[in-house]
C-alpha cells in the first residue's frame, strides 16, 4: 500500500517506523530539516522537506499514486487543508486527520463527502485519555487492553516479589492459578520483551501480559496480588494537568462516581475546567508543590494521574506520589526518549499517546480477516485479534501441530460467547477470533495464516 504521512513529530514518526516495517510504501512529510533528517536517517522510506498542505509539496511526496493519506502535523488547520487538497487534485482514496481541538473534532457535520473530506479523525489524546482510564479500572495492572468485543483481556503486571508468579517457571503455572485459567503471551526481562517459552521463569522485577477472559479479570488479579479489588468503595484520584487528556479522563471519572480532585497550573484553563465538570475539585497550583500535595491529602489518595503536556512534570510528580506511597500511579509519557527511563526509576504504568494513536491508526490499515492489532510493552510485540473464516490455513489443527511464525503464540480463542485459553490440544474452528502475539516483523506471515483460499468463492 503507498501511504503518505504528514508530519514527523513523535506521533508521525511512530506510524511511519510501523507502517515501513510491516512492508508498505511510506513517504513523509514535515517543514522541519531535523525531523525529516531523523527520519531518513532511521527508516527506509521517502522524505519530503516542505508544508504539508501545499499541493506542490504534496505532489512532490506521490500523492498521485497515494491509497492513504495520514495528516498528523501538530496544526489542525494544516492536517485538514491537507486532506481536501489530496482529496480535490489527488482523488486520494481515504484520508486520516490528527484533530486536536474539540472545536473541531466535535463537530461531526464538518466532515463528510460533501464537506471536509475526512475519513477518519485522529486523536492521540482521546487514545491517551480511554487508555488511561482502561488502566485505571484494573488499578493493579500497568496496562489492560481489551479484544474480541472486551471478552478477552490483556493485563500488562509487574511480577513483585510476593506475587504467586515470583519465581515460577510457566509449565506451572496451572498448578498455582486454579480454576483461573490464564496465558503468558508476552514477558519483560532486563527491559527486553519476549514471547516466552514452557520453561521460562518468572523473577520479580520481570513484567507479563496475560491473556484472560474478562470475566475472571478480578479473579485473577487477586489471585496474583494477593488482596480483593474493592471495586464498590469510592476512591479518590488526583489527577495533574487539565489539557485535553486531563479534562477527557476527568469527566470519564465523574461518570463512573470517582471522587477527583485536579490540578492545573493555568489559572485561565482551571476556572474553565471548574466550569465544565460537575464534581471534581478543580485547583488553580503547581502539582511541584509538597505543600500543595499535602494539603490536598495526596498521602490518603488512592490513584495519581500525572497528565500534563510536560513529560518533566508528569515523571517528577508521579516520583513524589509514589514517595507518598500512593499505590497507584500513571504517568503520561509523549516522548519516547523517557519510555525506558520511567520504569528504570520505578515508574511501571505509562501511557504513550504515540502507541495508543498508532494502534488504533493501524486498526483501519488492515486487510483481510486481522481485525486489530495493538503494541505490547515497549512496541517489539504486537498483539492480532483476527477472524478465522472457512478454509483459512489455521483451521482444525492442534496447536500443537500448527506452523506459527517464529515467536508467536495464540493466547485465547473467542467462539461465540464463549473464551477459550488454549492449550495444545485446542483448535481453531471457522468464524472463532484468534488473539494472537507475535513480532512486528511476522505480521505478513500471520496474514498468510488467515488468508481465504481461493476455493471459498
Amino acid at each position: 500500500m503507498n501511504i503518505l504521512v504528514l508530519g514527523a513529530g513523535e506521533v508521525g514518526f511512530h506510524i511511519a517506523m510501523r507502517l515501513a516495517a510491516e512492508g508498505h510504501d511510506v513517504a513523509v512529510v514535515d517543514s522541519n530539516e531535523e525531523r525529516i533528517q531523523r527520519v531518513a536517517d532511521t527508516m527506509d522510506v521517502r522524505t519530503v522537506l516542505g508544508n504539508a498542505a501545499h499541493p506542490s509539496v504534496l505532489e512532490s511526496a506521490g500523492a498521485k499514486n497515494a491509497d492513504l493519506l495520514i495528516a498528523a502535523t501538530a496544526s489542525d488547520e494544516t492536517n485538514m487543508l491537507a486532506c481536501q487538497v489530496a482529496h480535490s487534485l489527488f482523488k486520494v482514496t481515504t484520508k486520516m486527520a490528527r484533530i486536536r481541538e474539540p472545536d473541531f473534532a466535535n463537530n461531526k457535520q464538518l466532515f463528510g463527502r460533501d464537506e471536509l473530506p475526512i475519513d477518519m479523525i485522529i486523536s492521540p489524546e482521546h487514545e491517551a485519555a480511554r487508555a488511561i482510564v482502561k488502566r485505571y479500572q484494573v488499578a493493579s495492572a500497568m496496562d489492560a487492553q481489551g479484544f474480541a468485543g472486551d471478552r478477552v483481556q490483556l493485563l500488562g503486571m509487574m511480577i513483585r516479589p510476593k506475587s504467586l508468579l515470583a519465581g515460577l517457571a510457566l509449565e506451572e503455572l496451572a498448578d498455582v492459578m486454579g480454576d483461573n485459567r490464564v496465558f503468558v503471551v508476552a514477558h519483560e526481562h532486563n527491559r527486553k520483551w519476549k514471547v516466552p517459552m514452557k520453561d521460562t521463569v518468572l523473577l520479580a522485577g520481570d513484567s507479563v501480559y496475560l491473556a484472560v477472559s474478562s470475566h475472571q479479570v478480578e479473579a485473577v488479579v487477586e489471585a496474583l496480588e494477593g488482596c480483593k479489588q474493592e471495586q464498590s468503595v469510592k476512591r479518590n484520584v488526583m489527577l495533574v494537568g487539565g489539557g485535553n487528556v486531563g479534562y477527557a479522563v476527568a469527566q470519564a471519572l465523574e461518570r463512573m462516581g470517582v471522587s477527583v480532585k485536579l490540578i492545573e497550573h493555568n489559572e485561565e484553563r482551571a476556572k474553565w475546567i471548574s466550569d465544565h465538570l460537575d464534581s471534581t475539585i478543580v485547583l488553580h497550583g503547581d502539582a511541584l508543590d509538597r505543600d500543595l500535595l499535602e494539603e490536598e491529602a495526596v498521602a490518603h489518595m488512592d490513584d495519581f494521574l500525572a497528565l500534563t503536556n510536560d513529560d518533566e512534570t508528569n515523571i517528577l510528580s508521579s516520583l513524589i506520589a509514589s514517595k507518598y506511597k500512593v499505590p497507584h500511579v500513571v504517568t503520561l509519557v509523549n516522548r519516547a526518549i523517557y519510555s525506558d527511563l520511567v520504569r528504570e526509576i520505578g515508574l511501571d504504568v505509562i501511557v504513550s499517546p504515540r502507541f495508543t494513536t498508532a494502534a488504533s491508526i493501524l486498526r483501519h490499515v488492515r486487510k483481510g480477516s486481522i481485525l486489530g492489532m495493538s503494541p505490547l510493552g515497549d512496541g517489539t510485540l504486537e498483539v492480532i485479534e483476527a477472524e478465522a473464516l472457512e478454509t483459512a490455513k489455521i483451521l482444525e489443527l492442534p496447536l500443537k501441530d500448527l506452523r506459527l511464525p517464529k515467536d508467536t503464540v495464540i493466547g485465547a480463542i473467542v467462539r461465540g460467547e464463549t473464551v477459550i485459553i488454549p492449550d495444545g490440544e485446542s483448535m481453531v474452528l471457522p468464524n472463532d477470533h484468534v488473539v494472537l502475539v507475535s513480532r512486528a516483523d511476522a505480521i505478513r506471515d500471520i496474514e498468510r495464516l488467515f488468508e481465504v483460499r481461493l476455493e471459498f468463492f
